[in-house]
């Protein structure tokens, strides 16, 4: 295999190597592509740098620990921002409830559902829920898919995204509008935290 850098190798390709061999330099290509996206996501939910460094090493640890799981069915910055969502969801969570935040893994807490760690079925069926929602995102069309995106999974304003694209924010607003409604018909409820 040639070596991993990072204008050669694809994201598919070193979550594969993550996955498969354990390749420390594959994860930390990744971390090096994402992690300024990731924490600005992070940090802007969270309003607490701290906080948001804590989330986003709980982020990477998941990437590493559950590489095996993506299953191509996604883009990987979907799937890296799904993963980081959640994390902030629980982070908020955990901080509004006074409880100290500690790694918990991504596949329980889509759903909310704090499963015994000994309890395999419920944690299969939050990873299910979590491969559903990440696919049913992948089916929107593309201009509802980007901005919501965007705007839920990493954390942009709608003035931001309008710049961004070059549309108005109106126009923003209504295909993130549309993107929670499909998603909502999809009668899921791995996306409580992306369609309120």
């Amino acid at each position: 295999m040639p070596p991993v850098t990072d204008e050669t190798v694809e994201d598919r390709d070193l979550v594969a190597r993550v996955a498969r061999q354990q390749d420390v330099a594959a994860h930390r290509v990744l971390f090096d592509r994402y992690y300024r996206r990731v924490f600005g996501m992070v940090r802007r939910r969270l309003g607490d740098d701290s906080l948001a460094e804590e989330v986003v090493a709980d982020v990477f640890f998941e990437i590493w620990r559950a590489a095996d799981a993506f299953r191509g069915e996604s883009q990987v910055s979907t799937w890296i921002f799904g993963i980081a969502h959640f994390k902030t969801l629980t982070a908020i969570r955990h901080r509004a409830s006074k409880r100290i935040s500690k790694v918990v893994p991504t596949n329980v807490e889509t759903l909310h559902q704090f499963a015994e760690e000994g309890d395999p079925g419920e944690s299969h069926e939050a990873r299910q829920a979590l491969r559903e929602a990440l696919e049913a995102i992948e089916r929107l069309p593309d201009a509802q898919k980007q901005v919501l995106e965007l705007s839920v999974l990493e954390g942009w304003s709608y003035t931001e995204i309008a710049e961004h694209l070059g549309v108005s924010e109106n126009t923003v607003k209504t295909r993130v509008s549309r993107a929670r409604a499909r998603l909502r018909s999809t009668a899921s409820s791995a996306f409580s935290g992306l369609t309120a």
